[in-house]
């Protein structure tokens, strides 16, 4: 880039003093060439000692000594220039830098990078980089995968997925924030293992990964972040055939995800329990996320009723028909109507939902009694799946609305033997499936973690946001608008932070790195790898060439114009 206010200044210079020889008196001509030259051959040199021209850069290789690299690794090597990172150990041939842009700056006429040792740490991997030649030390052992469960509704079930790496023959083991088990599970062929859990109230907890060996020893841990949020509280409307135990819980269930929850149970005689009957009209479905009966009440229906639940349907309600009994032709005709073709459903038979292992290593299968109900219609997307994978129960869209068939009987029996969480999941899952969409509350689009004291940018901020730390510090995040107005933060406090921006705020959860070894160095080692073939610069630096022959010839050329000058005035001094 030109250095235009230096060069105009110069030139403005040689302009103005040009003019001052030519006013009288004036020298000879021979005397104002000579003056004019000289002039304009200092204004060069003078340009030339502010900015002397630059030349290519001696071709070399730099090899860079990360964490872990040890001695050897980094002379088996052959290079001219050896440096070490802050994070590697002190060799004693190579020179410390602060960090890789320091290194690149002392040292412009790189064409190749060598890194030996674990890798480049992030303040290293976003500038300019030359080819890249990555030597990596011996793999990490332990836990060096986490993919957290993504935001979710309150009893909401879910997966944390992992990966150990050089440790076979181990668990993983999934502790809630209490520390209790909630599920432990052997690793694949290739170190991979999945831990089920369910969220409990909103808010933000944090669950424990845990490596075991054989004898029960903690090989490896880490920080599993669980964000819970309540979104807007469903309203669901139950009516029943008769009262019964799956009611109860079907009830405690709607209190415990904050539901609005109106209840009808026929006693016979015509007489119902619960709350006040309300009518099966337009205006009252169309207040309704859920209309859940069972198949007595569906057969129970007129055809005014199933009109209008219809019509809903197709503006958006969700309607779910649990089987406590066979169906009979009046309950099949109403479905089909719906465009649920069923055929079987008169015989039921124990379906395993999954399997847990206890604190005494005892694995239990949760199973509940299903009809063997099945669907004609192609359109039936499975309800729920067993643990073999076969569906339970189906539903279709209708319209803007669904309708489905939960074909189990005594999803009650879940929490009568202590799984109160699996009857959660089991009834949230349906709820998910078939309820009319609801709106969520603002969020952020922010990843579940992060690393403390590391660069983090954020996108997707649509107003100027603050980043609000555990113990209540806030620090401004400015929008960069050549960035995509994504904003920058480096947080050093490892821990719960919320980021706030206008209406919306998201929490994520900071890892400290040196509580989470395996994976930080596994991250590091594959950023590294990837910027292997995505060098950006493939030619050195241009080195800026000495300044003093420049400045030399400078002072040279402007005492000889003194002299010429003082000659000219003392010359003309004597004229007078």
């Amino acid at each position: 880039m030109t250095p235009w206010l230096p060069l105009v200044l110069i030139t403005l210079a040689v302009v103005l003093g040009s003019l001052r020889f030519a006013l009288s008196p004036r020298p000879r001509t021979p005397r104002l060439a000579a003056l004019l030259l000289l002039q304009l051959a200092a204004a060069v040199l003078l340009y030339f000692t502010l900015y002397p021209p630059s030349r290519s850069g001696r071709a070399g290789t730099l090899v860079v000594a990360t964490a872990g690299a040890s001695t050897a690794e980094v002379a088996a090597v052959p290079a001219a220039t050896y440096v070490r990172l802050p994070e590697a150990a002190a060799l004693t041939s190579a020179t410390a830098v602060p960090d890789l842009a320091t290194a690149l700056r002392q040292h412009p006429g790189t064409r190749e990078l060598v890194i030996v040792g674990q890798g480049l740490p992030a303040r290293d991997r976003e500038i300019a980089l030359p080819p890249l030649r990555f030597l990596p030390g011996p793999a990490p052992r332990g836990l060096v995968e986490l993919q957290p469960p993504p935001l979710l509704a309150p009893g909401a079930a879910f997966t944390v997925h992992s990966r150990v790496q050089g440790m076979p023959d181990v668990r993983v083991e999934l502790l809630d924030p209490a520390a209790h088990r909630v599920d432990i599970s052997a690793i694949d062929a290739a170190g991979r293992a999945s831990s089920r859990a369910s969220a409990r109230e909103p808010g933000d907890v944090v669950f424990t990964l845990r490596v075991l060996d054989a004898g029960g020893k903690v090989l490896d841990q880490l920080p599993v972040p669980v964000r819970v949020r309540a979104g807007t509280a469903p309203s669901i409307r139950v009516l029943a055939g008769a009262p019964g135990p799956e009611l109860k819980y079907l009830q405690r269930w709607g209190s415990d995800i904050g539901a609005t929850l109106q209840t009808s149970m026929l006693i016979g005689g015509g007489l119902q329990m619960g709350d006040a009957p309300a009518s099966l009209d337009a205006a009252s479905l169309a207040r309704l996320d859920l209309l859940l009966l069972d198949e007595r009440r569906l057969a129970a229906l007129s055809s005014a009723q199933r009109a209008a639940i219809t019509e809903a349907i197709r503006g958006g309600l969700g309607v779910l028909v649990r089987t406590s009994g066979a169906l009979d032709g009046s309950a099949r005709r109403a479905l089909r109507e719906w465009g649920l073709e069923t055929r079987g459903g008169d015989q039921t038979k124990p379906v395993a939902l999954r399997s847990i292992t206890d604190a005494e290593q005892n694995r239990t299968t949760l199973t509940v009694e299903r009809f063997n109900l099945e669907f004609s219609s192609a359109d039936v997307v499975p309800l729920l799946r067993a643990a073999d994978g076969s569906a339970i129960g189906g539903w279709r869209a209708l319209g803007l609305g669904r309708v489905g068939v939960l074909p189990i009987t005594d999803s009650y029996a879940l929490v009568l033997s202590g799984h109160a969480d699996a009857h959660a999941e089991l009834w949230n899952a349906a709820l998910a499936s078939t309820a009319r969409s609801l709106a969520d509350s603002p969020t952020l689009p922010l990843p579940a973690w992060a690393w403390s004291g590391e660069r983090i940018s954020l996108c997707g901020l649509t107003a100027p946001a603050q980043m609000v730390a555990e113990d209540g510090s806030r620090t401004e995040l400015l929008p960069d608008p050549s960035a995509g107005n994504c904003v920058a933060a480096w947080p050093q406090m490892a821990g719960w932070h919320r980021v706030e921006a206008g209406e919306q705020q998201q929490s994520m959860l900071l890892l400290d790195p040196e509580k989470a070894v395996a994976l930080h160095a596994q991250q590091m080692r594959d950023a590294t790898f990837a910027l292997s073939g995505s060098a950006v610069r493939t030619t050195p630096l241009p080195i800026p060439g000495p300044r003093w022959p420049w400045l030399l010839g400078f002072v040279l050329i402007a005492s000889l114009l003194w002299w010429l000058e003082r000659r000219r005035t003392g010359g003309a001094a004597a004229q007078d």
